[in-house]
């Protein structure tokens, strides 16, 4: 199933006009559920969703690597994880300053907090779990080449049907030695979250990938590429100030404004041969 839907629209143009069938993106709510913590709500184009739940585990420091995941079954877009380390509902009480309510020997929290929780997530604001308490530099010696950068952009387009056909998702790219995985997602966080999945559950050294995706470069994306240990993020689109502190302080490689053939490094520019 591809989640593509057709839609009769009237298209104008310098005053001529038609109807013609125009194919728009599904989205759907997908809720995560990772042990015993809150659900997660999400916004989702409901492909990849295991690729994604990984990626999201990662980005947001609940597992150290793949092997902590014990399961993942689907339910429609509901995402049931299980992991080794068994998260409890008052890591996220306790971040948010939230006591929780216990009645007995409950060991969840109780209805009511879970319903406020619903909308607390990460495919727009780097979830929960949002800042760093310490960055610890990337020390990865891993290069690209100028000339690489640009052709990494035109793959990213040229690679995104869904994006092609519908113009209503962004699209994530991850490249490690000669093999690329590219996902698309209606949100730019669930498309990295999916790259980062699917790669983690092949293996691969994150220390020797890089990501390339369409969207804006703020600090809650920077910091879950921080999180799995990845050195170089590209995009053809602007950094948040936020973006680049963080780039800055762990020492990650970040391009943007990637078009028309021209870039600007805005941090740790020894990752990149500008003249190759």
């Amino acid at each position: 199933m591809d989640y593509i839907r057709q839609t009769e629209v009237i298209q104008w143009n310098d005053g001529a006009y038609q109807t013609i069938n125009e194919e728009s993106v599904e989205d759907e709510y997908t809720y995560l559920f990772i042990d015993y913590l809150p659900p997660r709500k999400f916004s989702t184009y409901p492909k990849d969703l295991e690729d994604f739940a990984v990626g999201y585990c990662l980005g947001e420091g609940l597992i150290k690597d793949y092997s902590d995941i014990k399961s993942i079954q689907l339910d429609g877009t509901n995402i049931l994880v299980t992991t080794t380390l068994s998260h409890d509902p008052e890591e996220d009480l306790e971040q948010e300053g939230i006591v929780q309510e216990k009645k007995g020997n409950c060991e969840h929290a109780c209805v009511c907090r879970l319903l406020e929780y619903q909308g607390v997530n990460s495919d727009n604001a780097g979830g929960i779990r949002s800042e760093l308490k310490t960055i610890e530099p990337n020390t990865s010696d891993l290069k690209i080449d100028a000339s690489q950068i640009i052709k990494d952009i035109e793959h990213l387009t040229d690679e995104a049907k869904i994006w092609q056909r519908t113009a209503g998702v962004h699209v994530a790219q991850l490249k490690y030695e000669d093999k690329i995985i590219i996902r698309e997602d209606v949100s730019r966080h669930v498309a990295v979250d999916k790259v980062i999945g699917a790669a983690s559950r092949e293996g691969y050294d994150f220390s020797k990938c890089y990501i390339s995706y369409s969207g804006r470069m703020p600090a809650d994306m920077l910091i879950k590429v921080i999180r799995v240990g990845i050195p170089i993020i590209l995009s053809n689109a602007a950094p948040a100030a936020s973006g680049i502190d963080v780039a800055q302080t762990g020492n990650i490689t970040m391009i943007g404004f990637i078009r028309d053939k021209r870039f600007t490094v805005f941090t740790a520019p020894e990752r990149v041969n500008l003249d190759a």
